[in-house]
């Protein structure tokens, strides 16, 4: 949308997220298990409508389209869940993957562009947009309406500065 509106690109890149569900292993109630996350972020699994959610946490750059699960994704994923459970994984029941875009340090980019006037940047949520969308849409409605972020936002540390299109632009110009 940017190139069509003749505004500089911020450097978005859509990145590839593979998930799977697979059957609970034998013997196992999940149904109140938590979600358990890899502490390195390198994978992660959690109950899903009687069924496990497996993702090997990737973030493949990707050309956009429909992305495609890849088959070393789905053995990665399987892989560290075995390792990290002892338990092996009877049956796949589905895969697929998806496409999350991002910038260079992986926050959202919410405000109007510095260099087009008019042009409001609300992308880059990454793969946290659903969590984040109440939060990050009063915070994008505030800015656009040209009022300051509500309180709660701020005391849990979102600015304005950390949002801009304008950061992305000045890191590059300082390098």
């Amino acid at each position: 949308m940017a190139r069509l509106a003749g505004v500089a690109p911020v450097g978005l890149v859509p990145k590839r997220r593979t998930a799977l569900l697979i059957e609970v292993p034998d013997g196992l109630d999940a149904a109140r298990w938590p979600a358990a996350v890899h502490v390195a972020e390198s994978f992660y699994f959690k109950p899903d409508a009687g069924l496990l959610l497996l993702s090997p946490a990737d973030e493949t750059p990707a050309e956009p389209g429909d992305a495609q699960p890849e088959e070393l994704d789905v053995a990665i994923a399987i892989d560290r869940f075995e390792e990290a459970t002892g338990r092996s994984v009877r049956r796949l029941r589905s895969k697929w993957a998806g496409l999350r875009s991002f910038v260079a340090d992986k926050t959202p980019v919410v405000g109007f562009d510095g260099d087009a006037e008019g042009f409001f940047w609300f992308a880059g949520q990454g793969g946290y947009g659903i969590q984040m969308a109440p939060a990050l849409a009063r915070a994008g409605a505030a800015l656009a309406r040209g009022e300051a972020l509500d309180a709660d936002l701020l005391a849990a540390g979102v600015t304005v500065e950390a949002l801009s299109p304008d950061r992305l632009r000045r890191d590059r110009r300082a390098a």
